[in-house]
């Protein structure tokens, strides 16, 4: 774990230095010095305040699921999944699962269930917001999509269609190497049945509208930066650049999108009118407080609770 990290950081810090070097490291600079010193407090905190919105989220599902959670101690476990924010596509906060089950004595399904409708509906809502940036003209079709990714989730959590997968793994040969294998996909199988019931039309609608204010409450702070920086993008556009360099991140299915979702932010800013190194300062301090500050508060929260930190 500690290898990966590492090459993820010498990667990052890669990146942005090639970066820097095709913009213009002087131009770099000198726009992140007429940056008001408060924007890196404030640019961290409107992040932070997204999280807020997903904890709600997370407090919200584990209550529907029937497994409601005192606050402060739902709170430590959300808050030491955030050190696993930067595996492709978020998958790494399922652990949280595992947490639930040591620590509270949850089914594991349970968590890894809530994980997989929270990616569910981040991605309905960034396709809302997306289209709503995009000034309406694609509403009819990211409508269609989010009723069929519904649709979809709802079928392919079908309580027949489980069964029928069930009884496939239960014939599956007993060899020893197999039994782990076997274990993880009856696991699965009950986390999908979880998935189930949250993808009914309440807990749905709640959770995506969770997921759309965090959305447009980075997407004002992106807005803010740029203006900040003399760049007239507007709160449409912003919205626009944040929820797809997170989808392209999630599409690359690269360690926090490494790089697809830099050249997503960039290329769309440049596009609706920002200069280069602005989109570049611009870019990397969205990565820094959506990506970065959370993860490293992630990571103190998790190394301060010795039993969940164990191997």
């Amino acid at each position: 774990m500690n290898k990966r990290w590492i090459l993820a950081l010498v990667a990052a810090l890669v990146l942005y230095l090639g970066l820097g070097l095709v913009f213009g490291i002087h131009d770099l600079g000198a726009t992140l010095t007429r940056l008001p010193w408060f924007w890196w407090l404030l640019a961290p905190a409107a992040a932070l305040m997204g999280h807020g919105f997903l904890f709600l989220r997370w407090q919200f599902y584990l209550a529907q699921l029937g497994y409601p959670l005192a606050w402060g101690a739902s709170a430590r476990i959300y808050a030491a999944g955030l050190a696993l924010i930067a595996a492709p596509g978020r998958s790494g906060e399922a652990l949280r699962g595992l947490w639930l089950k040591r620590r509270h004595g949850f089914p594991l399904q349970v968590g890894v269930g809530v994980t997989l409708t929270e990616r569910l509906a981040d991605l309905a809502s960034a396709l809302l917001v997306l289209s709503w940036g995009l000034g309406g003209k694609e509403w009819s079709a990211v409508l269609v999509g989010v009723l069929a990714l519904s649709a979809g989730g709802w079928l392919l959590t079908h309580p027949r269609l489980i069964l029928r997968l069930e009884r496939g793994i239960e014939r599956l040969p007993l060899h020893p190497r197999l039994q782990g294998l076997i274990r993880l996909s009856r696991e699965a199988l009950l986390a999908i049945a979880r998935v189930r019931q949250l993808m009914k039309p309440w807990p749905l609608l709640v959770g995506s509208l969770l997921a759309c204010l965090c959305w447009l409450v980075e997407a004002a702070m992106l807005r803010g930066l740029y203006g900040a920086m003399g760049s007239n993008i507007d709160l449409a556009q912003a919205a626009v650049i944040r929820t797809a360099t997170s989808l392209g991140g999630v599409l690359s299915l690269l360690p926090a999108g490494l790089g697809t979702s830099e050249a997503t932010a960039i290329g769309l800013a440049v596009l609706y009118g920002a200069g280069r190194p602005q989109a570049l300062a611009a870019t990397l301090m969205l990565r820094i407080a959506t990506l970065a500050v959370p993860c490293l508060l992630g990571i103190v929260s998790l190394l301060r609770q010795s039993d969940l930190n164990r191997r």
